[in-house]
């Protein structure tokens, strides 16, 4: 009695409230946001240049949130919601922050070679690498606009800094400025769009917005203003997937980031953002379908056009990627027009394949950089398979995965996208997914006939004599100090073969998922 009495004499203690359900559902939040704690003060007491120890120390993190994920995926629980309604930890979110933390992992085996030959070795970027973990996590199940906000807010703040984070080269600090400048711009459609919502639902629950949508749709009655803060909720989320045409800060970013940033950006951030895109346009905007199927499919023909194209007139591998990140963008927007499971899991199934993919190219990129510079001229990929024979093979894999080849994790990943769509009766889009893969294979095999032309390494093993630098001083030297980075590589590869023989060891997981939307 006393203790009921106390506790309602102090009714602001803020534990008091929390049941430990609710605790649980956000654990892999928690660990990933106490973990950057422990960092900052593990930071505090080692050199500046302390060797690897924070970023195992990072490593450990990750590895425990991805852990406790996969033990609330088999713990199976039916779609539970915790903190009243405004968070989910289905299967939907735990597949995505499956993808999510084992691509940080990734960048954390990466990041202690690179950022030693780039002479980066802060302590703030691990950091600032799992500040910006949290935010994507907080993202996967949000189901609040309050939730998404702070979710993006959260994601964001982190790389704008990271893309920043080589201080001393002026491509990395101007791309860093676009990014943020423009990224200030996608928040605020994002929380205009917002606004409208809740002023003409009176909600920022998603459940309770999708009962109000429902009711008017059932009625025949479409309200314009809740029209007008969808389309700016698309223009908000298209910046953040990098689709066209709100795409103009990726490949400034993309070129001047650093290589490991480059990587954790291409990948993480698409899957965080287009875990609340499907999250917001299969369950809690269903209602109004057909008022928003047409304009989200023409964004994601656009971005295959456009991505493809401009693509085969790059000269910089960093931003050749780039703009294949926004047609593979155009891609996953195929599984958010479809509206449908099938749709949905086809999204999934081709994030997963892309965080394989597109973080080897990256990876080997990152191996071949070398001090003071990121490989990414072409003519640093000339004549790689006699240089490097194993890295020049698995970035030609990698290479024939993005173009979509046959037995490649890309080519089923394009197959469930394009099923899905012809099932949902848009043929349209699954036409002009084929022709632009069939346009995206010249600028893709360029790259292979670059590293396995004879002849062609002359002019880049001249270029680092000249610049004092030795031709085995870049991948050979990485792979010495860096053996981590190299087993990325290889796992990246291993798994981008795996699935694509076997694609059904991931999309038989995503079956049973449907999209809560509270």
């Amino acid at each position: 009695m006393i203790g009921a009495q106390v506790g309602a004499a102090v009714p602001w203690l803020p534990l008091h409230f929390v049941p430990a359900s609710d605790l649980l559902g956000i654990l892999p939040i928690l660990i990933v946001g106490g973990g950057a704690v422990v960092v900052l003060l593990a930071d505090l007491v080692v050199p500046r240049r302390g060797g690897p120890l924070l970023a195992t120390l990072t490593g450990v993190v990750l590895l425990a949130a991805l852990g406790t994920a996969v033990g609330q995926w088999a713990a199976n629980a039916a779609h539970p919601v915790v903190f009243d309604g405004s968070y989910a930890n289905d299967r939907f979110t735990l597949f995505a922050d499956f993808v999510i933390l084992a691509t940080a992992l990734a960048v954390v085996g990466l990041s202690p070679g690179y950022l030693r030959r780039r002479g980066l070795e802060e302590g703030e970027y691990y950091i600032l690498l799992l500040a910006s973990v949290a935010g994507m996590l907080v993202l996967d199940g949000a189901l609040n606009l309050i939730v998404i906000f702070l979710g993006i807010e959260l994601l964001s703040i982190p790389l704008y800094v990271l893309a920043g984070f080589a201080r001393d080269d002026k491509k990395s600090q101007e791309g860093a400025m676009k990014y943020l400048l423009l990224g200030g711009f996608a928040s605020a459609f994002l929380l205009y769009g917002m606004a409208l919502l809740y002023g003409e639902t009176g909600h920022t629950s998603l459940t309770a917005i999708h009962a109000v949508l429902l009711r008017g749709a059932t009625a025949g009655q479409f309200d314009p203003m809740i029209l007008a803060g969808i389309g700016l909720l698309v223009v908000g989320l298209a910046f953040k997937v990098s689709a066209a045409p709100f795409h103009w800060w990726t490949p400034d970013v993309y070129q001047g980031s650093p290589a490991v940033v480059t990587t954790f950006m291409s990948v993480a951030t698409k899957v965080a953002a287009f875990a609340v895109f499907l999250r917001l346009f299969s369950a809690t905007l269903a209602p109004y379908r057909s008022e928003w199927e047409i304009p989200v499919a023409v964004v994601a023909i656009i971005s295959m056009i456009y991505g493809n194209l401009v693509a085969v007139a790059q000269t910089s591998v960093k931003r050749l990627l780039a703009y294949s990140g926004i047609a593979q963008a155009g891609y996953v927007m195929i599984g958010v027009a479809v509206g449908r499971p099938d749709g949905t899991q086809a999204a999934l199934f081709y994030l997963a394949a892309y965080a394989f993919m597109n973080t080897g190219a990256f990876a080997v990129v990152t191996l071949l950089s070398r001090r003071g510079e990121d490989c990414d001229r072409y003519s640093q990929l000339a004549g790689l398979s006699r240089r490097e024979p194993l890295l020049a093979g698995l970035m030609a894999l990698f290479m024939l995965s993005l173009a979509g080849f046959p037995l490649t994790v890309g080519f089923f990943g394009k197959l469930f996208l394009f099923s899905a769509a012809i099932h949902d009766g848009q043929l349209s889009l699954a036409i002009w997914g084929i022709l632009t893969s069939a346009v995206s294979l010249f600028y893709y095999l360029r790259v292979i006939l670059l590293m396995y032309a004879p002849g062609e390494d002359v002019l880049e093993t001249q270029e680092m004599e000249v610049a004092g630098v030795s031709p085995e001083g870049s991948a050979v030297a990485a792979r010495s100090t860096a053996s981590p980075a190299v087993l990325v590589v290889a796992l990246a590869g291993f798994g981008t073969i795996l699935l694509g023989v076997f694609p059904a060891l991931i999309y038989t997981l995503l079956q049973g998922i449907s999209v809560v939307h509270g």
